[in-house]
């Protein structure tokens, strides 16, 4: 009998024990932990997008499951658990739940600037947006795969170069060239940028030596007007030749010279008049053509003024043959047959005439008169072939007749000032290539360093200072710098003018090895307009920079 009984105790406590581990209860010292608590308890699972077990928790029936921490997951942003884990009557699998996130996608042209910008959801693809063309230049691919979106991101184009090979003595090469880091044809600056430039140039007379000409004053006095004339003493500075027979001149003749100044017959109150200049026109330090130091170096030589140009007319001398007269950069005596006066208002409508032709060339021949690059004309019409403008002769009696005259539509001719861009810079830069070295441009075919400058520019509608030493002191555009290395130039654009203490070189780039190069017209070799690098040159000397752009 108690065998039996001691049989049925065993089979009893199997039958609890494995009741308890079906429920989950413990069993301890032969009780199931059943009969300690108020109900039984169940396994809840956490788990992640993937089925990762993130937490497995046993609960009391009637009590809440602790969820572990968010978990993360790239793309996404976690928004909670697919169930409720409070009150658990029963095992539980609860999962997390995600939502994708927005994500920036921009697009950026082949130059760095921003194309699209567009939000995309993880998962989703973007769009791209139709690539301007680039010059030279084959679209190939994006650097970066847009679909399937799941973080923010920039996407650039790749290209493949597929420029010619070209002489580097040619715009092309350079415009090509460029092309690889510059959006050739975007305006640089705009005409109402120009014109701020040009504000600042006028802005400061003892710096630049520009003037605006229809701004100045209708009546001065003899102070005022002897003052300009006196500030020319070089007269005894170099020997004086005679232009004709190449003879240097007695102490005498340089008297002569000076007495045709007329300054004895300045009137104590000046009545201003005002002309255009009607053909190539040399301005001279006195009323003579005779030659000081050298023929080719003539200290006489200020400058020559183009046909179209206004001028203040202030003096004439003994001979009656010059005018001392105000330009816009410049003032001196220059020979009255190359001046047509007129009313002011006249002269002011010439030159304030909005719709204007320009001559890009070098130079061009219009009624017989030598027009340089860059200087305009007042455009009554224009068809598919030609155009008529308001062209300055000058009358016996040396008074101003505005000609209609129709010149042939070609290559020669702008309708209003160029837009300044790489393509047009290069062009026109190049256009001056290999003319010859002129001091102070006294001979037509040929120009200095700082009026190659100025004519490159004025094809933009830029008023430029003439020497070198007035451009570089420019307000806000000149920066003063202490020699440029290769390196250090090339966080400057190409189309800066760099200066040494009497030089201006225009910098136009890097080659296909990365060499900067300057376009200047020297003295040196040949005496013209060259091309040569910057290692070559040597950039120790570089005293100052111009920055035809816009300076931050």
């Amino acid at each position: 009998m108690k065998k039996v009984l001691n049989l049925f105790i065993v089979i009893m406590l199997l039958i609890i024990t494995l009741g308890c581990q079906a429920h989950n209860h413990e069993f301890v010292n032969g009780t199931c932990s059943c009969g300690e608590r108020d109900g039984i308890t169940f396994k809840v699972v956490f788990k992640d997008f993937d089925g990762t077990i993130l937490k497995e928790e046993f609960v009391e029936k009637n009590n809440s499951a602790s969820a572990p921490n968010d978990p993360k997951r790239d793309g996404y942003s976690f928004i909670g658990w697919d169930q409720d884990f409070t009150n658990i009557l029963a095992d539980l699998e609860v999962n997390a739940k995600y939502q994708p996130m927005e994500h920036t996608v921009s697009f950026y042209d082949f130059y760095g600037n921003l194309l699209k910008e567009e939000k995309v959801f993880t998962g989703d693809s973007a769009t791209a947006p139709t690539l301007p063309d680039v010059p030279y230049h084959t679209f190939k691919e994006w650097d970066i795969d847009f679909s399937n979106v799941d973080f923010s991101m920039t996407v650039r184009p790749l290209y493949t170069y597929n420029g010619e090979t070209q002489d580097m003595e040619t715009a092309n090469y350079w415009i090509q060239e460029l092309s690889k880091k510059h959006d050739i044809n975007k305006i640089i600056m705009t005409s109402d940028e120009i014109e701020a430039f040009n504000e600042s140039v006028y802005s400061d007379y003892l710096s630049t030596e520009v003037v605006d000409v229809l701004k100045l004053e209708k009546t001065v006095t003899d102070t005022y007007v002897l003052n300009m004339i006196n500030a020319y003493s070089n007269m005894s500075k170099y020997p004086v030749y005679d232009d004709a027979t190449k003879k240097q001149l007695t102490t005498s003749q340089k008297t002569e010279i000076l007495n045709n100044r007329n300054l004895e017959n300045i009137p104590s109150t000046i009545e201003v008049k005002f002309g255009i200049i009607v053909d190539f026109a040399a301005m001279r330090s006195y009323p003579t053509n005779q030659y000081s130091n050298d023929y080719y170096m003539d200290r006489f030589q200020e400058t020559a003024l183009n046909v179209g140009e206004v001028v203040a007319v202030y003096h004439e001398s003994s001979c009656g043959n010059w005018y001392f007269v105000q330009a816009e950069n410049y003032n001196g005596w220059v020979e009255k047959k190359f001046i047509a006066t007129a009313p002011f208002d006249v002269i002011s409508n010439f030159a304030k005439n909005e719709e204007r032709l320009v001559v890009i060339s070098d130079m061009i021949t219009i009624e017989d008169a030598k027009v340089r690059m860059g200087q305009s004309f007042p455009l009554l019409e224009s068809s598919s072939d030609s155009y008529k403008i308001l062209f300055p002769v000058r009358l016996e009696d040396g008074t101003l007749l505005l000609k209609e005259v129709e010149v042939k539509n070609s290559l020669d001719f702008n309708v209003g000032y160029l837009e300044y861009n790489y393509v047009n810079l290069m062009t026109q830069a190049f256009k001056l290539l290999g003319i010859d070295y002129s001091w102070g441009d006294k001979f037509i075919t040929g120009r200095d360093c700082s009026s190659t400058m100025n004519a490159i520019y004025r094809s933009f509608g830029f008023v430029m200072p003439r020497n070198t030493s007035n451009q570089l002191a420019i307000p806000t555009y000149g920066k003063k710098v202490n020699g440029l290395s290769p390196t250090s130039l090339k966080k400057y654009e190409p189309g800066t003018m760099i200066f040494t203490k009497s030089h201006v070189m225009l910098y136009i780039g890097d080659d296909e090895n990365g060499k900067p190069y300057l376009l200047h017209n020297t003295t040196s070799n040949n005496g013209e307009c060259i091309i040569q690098s910057l290692i070559s040159y040597g950039g120790n000397n570089m005293i100052a920079v111009l920055r035809p752009y816009n300076v931050e």
